[in-house]
């Protein structure tokens, strides 16, 4: 299996990017090729600099990034094999970024708080647009990494880009314990409360839901290629983007890998819902992939 040999930090030299540099020194083990560190300073605000303020502040503030990234390029000069590159870069941030890592197949990878405080970063719609506009590999890293991925949650809708979300997750952690999880709903439940339909029939219909959910499971299983692990698999019953989180925080996972289309394809985008929601509020890691 082809492991995520290139890879592109953006880094904006704060703490959280320091999380995804610790990460990143994990992620050698997995097939780590090449790795550039890139730092993109704002093109609005350069100009708005070079007109108040005389003297090269540009040259100035690109050469004190450059100074930057080379200290943090050593800390991964002891790592056999691996090439590394740094470069800063002038434009709009993620226009930057998704360039950049689409001229080598890059995995993204991005420091960001835990929790509700990702939107902060990048004037606070980095991870917004990253997901919105890049089709690569996005893993945004939000906790201290002191050791590799142990237990990885990928939520599953049985769509052929699910498949490939089980593969991308065992590429990045090939050690980890891979957990699928499907959450299912009742079509319609709403419009059948308002239409008189009684307790005991819900109950029979989420016991048929949950039946064809355990079946659906058992045959996307089935249909995965031989990737060398077991996954286990949960069903659980109720609103996608709140029982992911749960879920992952009940299993005590540390990376959550999901894709970015549901089983419609692009007219079924799960970006703006179920994805976007999970980056956002959850606290653990997370990894976006477009299958």
């Amino acid at each position: 299996m082809k492991a995520f040999s290139h890879i592109l930090l953006a880094s904006d030299f704060s703490e959280r990017s320091g999380n995804a540099e610790q990460r990143i020194l994990q992620l050698t083990h997995a097939g780590l090729a090449e790795l550039r560190l890139l730092h993109a300073l704002p093109g609005s605000l350069m100009e708005e600099l070079k007109r108040l303020i005389a003297g090269g502040v540009d040259v100035r503030l690109r050469d004190v990034a450059m100074r930057q990234l080379e200290e943090r390029a050593s800390r991964f000069a002891a790592i056999p094999g691996l090439k590394v590159e740094y470069l800063v870069e002038t434009g709009r941030p993620h226009t930057v970024v998704i360039a950049l890592a689409e001229e080598t197949d890059s995995l993204i990878v991005i420091g960001a708080h835990g929790g509700h405080a990702v939107r902060d970063w990048f004037q606070g719609s980095m991870v917004e647009r990253m997901l919105d506009g890049s089709r690569q590999p996005l893993l945004v890293v939000k906790q201290p990494a002191q050791t590799p991925y142990r237990r990885v949650l990928v939520p599953v809708d049985f769509s052929p880009s699910s498949a490939s979300t089980v593969e991308a997750a065992i590429k990045i952690a090939p050690q980890a314990e891979i957990v699928l999880l499907h959450v299912f709903e009742i079509p319609f439940e709403n419009k059948l409360c308002f239409a008189g339909v009684s307790d005991a029939e819900l109950t029979d219909y989420r016991a048929s839901g949950r039946q064809q959910a355990e079946r659906d499971m058992a045959a996307f299983i089935r249909s995965l290629p031989d990737l060398g692990v077991q996954p286990s698999m949960r069903l659980e019953y109720g609103y996608a983007p709140e029982i992911i989180i749960e879920q992952a925080g009940q299993l005590a996972c540390d990376l959550i890998v999901m894709g970015r289309y549901g089983q419609s394809g692009v007219g079924q985008l799960l970006l703006g819902s179920v994805t976007e929601y999970v980056v956002m509020e959850c606290g653990c890691d997370i990894m976006v992939v477009s299958g």
